[in-house]
């Protein structure tokens, strides 16, 4: 391990390095045994069961046969010589070209798996991870292949010989300094190392906004290491005999809760246009008939004295939450908070107000909204980016009491495509914030699986406050 500490697989979680034997598909692996990189892919997909996978570099598609989800490959010169097991669309065109396509619409929701074994010029696959990591979602992994090379000359930005790295090795280290968030791995695999990296930010532009700097320190010679000791003391790789318990880890920490909904797949985006269209009572209200029926049961259950909707947008969904409260006979009073009040005739009974979600005690202390009869339900429905979520988050992490809820809407937008946009959104702020440890909130999976695992629009974001 590199002295920095670096985390392994799931954060907060300790790790010793172990010398025991590993396993490959069942068998024993012994300390100092060649495991190659289709041996140690293999074991990736057996152990991490992805999904969905793409790869860019496909060549012969050795590596691309491996895969028994729904694939995608990726290359300009692809010449499949090989069986390929699983439903595979073949894209013959760059990466760079490829990532102008809408990924998560191809493969149904966002990348599981990805596996960069593209044009072996740091700059490129740099690209490669930047766009990988945006298709992707927060408990994605991506293997980035050739970061340890066996022999210098192996290292030229051009090849001229058979084996050939290119500089792909100085990825890890620009991924290690920008990034100090991710996990990131490399494994001592034959014949060129492996690295693995998880804890991904689908929405983090860091790396997007530094990549012009960091193309010119590559290409002026400010990530170049001369001898391969240098390379592999930077690299830092671990036995491959460790692959598969470590691989077991990563995959009990993703199965722990995925932030995916269990409604992605390729249905999902007829879905959303159908929500996106619905209205009550001829007003927009852009709820998901899936969390209707949740927030009824929750309604019923919890019977709060007081609604707090951030984010009134066309009004429908206070409207809907009156009459719905009407009809239970639940006393509660609607209060909607948005920067723009809905022009609505209809809207007795309920107070639309005029306030910011970035910045929510202005609002509560000029209407006296502190005061709203108890126990609460809060709806955080504005304007869905990480920044804000974090904000009521934090807001309501003071305010609510013991039992009340705090619903956090909208976390499907990573599985359509749309987190960047969001720097990630409502899941990377609920993950990032029960992350710290506090225990103020817990994810009440009686209602995010109301219909099977995270079968809504706001995958985690029913949170009860503790």
């Amino acid at each position: 391990m590199s002295s920095r500490g670096r985390r392994l697989f799931c954060a907060h979680v300790a790790r010793s390095s172990s010398n025991a034997p590993g396993r490959l598909d069942g068998r024993l692996v012994p300390q100092g045994r060649v495991m190659d990189y289709l041996q140690a892919l293999s074991s990736i997909h057996r152990i991490l069961r992805p999904r969905n996978y793409l790869e860019i570099g496909s060549r012969f598609g050795h590596s691309l046969a491996l895969s028994e989800a729904s694939s995608i490959g990726v290359d300009p010169d692809y010449e499949i010589r090989v069986p390929l097991k699983a439903p595979t669309r073949l894209f013959a065109e760059t990466s760079d070209d490829f990532f102008k396509r809408d990924v998560a619409a191809l493969v149904g929701g966002p990348v599981d798996l990805a596996f960069i074994d593209g044009m072996h010029n740091a700059e490129f696959a740099l690209r490669d991870f930047i766009n990988c990591e945006r298709a992707s979602h927060a408990q994605g992994v991506i293997v980035i292949d050739d970061v340890l090379p066996r022999d210098i000359a192996h290292t030229s930005r051009e090849r001229n010989t058979q084996v050939w790295t290119g500089d792909v090795y100085k990825l890890v280290t620009i991924l290690r300094k920008f990034r100090p968030d991710l996990i990131v791995e490399t494994y001592d695999v034959e014949m060129k190392g492996l690295c693995i990296v998880s804890g991904l930010r689908p929405g983090d532009a860091t790396l997007t906004e530094a990549y012009r700097d960091i193309e010119a320190g590559i290409l002026n010679g400010r990530y170049q290491l001369d001898t391969i000791e240098e390379i592999a003391g930077i690299v830092a790789p671990r036995p491959a005999a460790s692959l598969q318990d470590d691989l077991e880890r990563l995959n009990e920490c993703r199965s722990k809760r995925s932030y995916v909904t269990g409604l992605a797949g390729p249905g999902l985006p007829a879905y959303h246009a159908g929500t996106m269209e619905y209205r009550y009572r001829g007003i927009p209200c852009l709820k998901s008939p899936v969390d209707i029926a949740i927030y009824l049961r929750l309604l019923d259950q919890l019977r709060p004295a007081s609604i707090i909707e951030i984010g009134s947008k066309h009004g429908g969904s206070a409207m809907l939450f009156r009459d719905v409260c009407r009809a239970m006979d639940i006393q509660a009073q609607i209060v909607s908070i948005d920067l723009d009040q809905p022009g609505l005739a209809a809207s007795e009974g309920i107070r639309f107000v005029q306030g910011d979600a970035a910045n929510l005690e202005v609002p509560f202390r000029q209407h006296e909204l502190f005061d709203l009869p108890r126990p609460w339900l809060v709806v955080e429905d504005s304007a869905h980016s990480y920044a804000v979520c974090t904000s009521v988050l934090e807001f309501f992490e003071e305010h609510l009491r013991t039992g009340e809820y705090l619903v956090m809407e909208d976390g499907v937008l990573e599985d359509l495509g749309w987190s960047a946009r969001y720097e990630g959104g409502p899941n990377r702020a609920i993950a990032e914030f029960l992350a710290r440890g506090f225990g103020s909130f817990e994810i009440d999976v009686a209602y995010c699986d109301m219909f099977g695992r995270n079968m809504t629009y706001n995958p985690n974001g029913y949170l009860r406050k503790t």
